[in-house]
């Protein structure tokens, strides 16, 4: 009998420290993934972003400009000439990875196109192996954003795409070469919960198997 509970204090303190762990991961795992699609004659393709990456507002506070560096796990572009895909990992320097910029573009502001809300891909030199970045800008009625430069969860379903494969700004933006109107939607990625539920039922099974095994041995 001390055999079996030592047996099971074992098997049950495996079986927790699993859970534990598991549980520990996803409770500190703050940050969640979004897939953001579009779609429209003669263009296509997604991005998924990381919705914690760090804001940084490089011309101020009081400028309403936010970047997410490396913020983009992985896109998949098809505009037009344009065709450019990648995942997160591949440079060095993170300002050099895919990123998310929100602009709220008005009247008087560096860059002004049109009072719009701008969400945008904006691809590196280094992650093209190109001289220049790519802006792949969407853009929202004015006060769409609520006035706010937070990393986007959600969209309406319509936006003017304007793609910038030549952009070094701002020393230039160069000319896009398409324009158009898209369909666009953002989507939460569902979090792998279950897994750990799964990983808890497995944990109970193999206790139960266990003591099944002892018991038959003593019998």
């Amino acid at each position: 009998m001390a055999l079996l509970k030592k047996l099971s204090f074992s098997a049950i303190s495996s079986a927790a420290a699993l859970l534990a762990s598991v549980t520990l991961n996803i409770n500190t795992a703050e940050a969640a993934l979004f897939k953001f699609t579009f779609e429209a004659e003669g263009a296509n393709g997604y991005f998924i972003y990381d919705d914690s990456a760090e804001k940084l507002e490089p011309l101020g506070s009081d400028f309403p400009l936010a970047e997410y560096d490396g913020s983009v796990e992985q896109y998949s572009i098809n505009v037009g000439d344009i065709v450019a895909e990648g995942t997160k990992g591949s440079q060095q320097d993170i300002k050099d990875e895919a990123r998310n910029i929100v602009y709220l573009s008005r009247a008087g502001n560096l860059g002004y196109d049109g009072a719009v809300d701008d969400f945008i891909l904006y691809i590196p030199p280094a992650a093209r192996g190109e001289e220049y970045g790519l802006s792949i800008r969407f853009s929202y009625p004015e006060g769409t954003f609520s006035d706010s430069v937070a990393i986007r969860t959600s969209v309406s379903d319509t936006a003017t795409l304007k793609v910038y494969p030549y952009w070094d700004f701002p020393n230039t933006t160069g000319d896009y070469t398409f324009q158009g109107t898209v369909k666009t939607k953002i989507e939460q990625i569902p979090e792998p919960a279950p897994v750990s539920a799964l990983l808890g039922v497995g944990a109970w099974f193999i206790f139960r198997r266990q003591r099944r095994q002892l018991l038959s041995a003593q019998d």
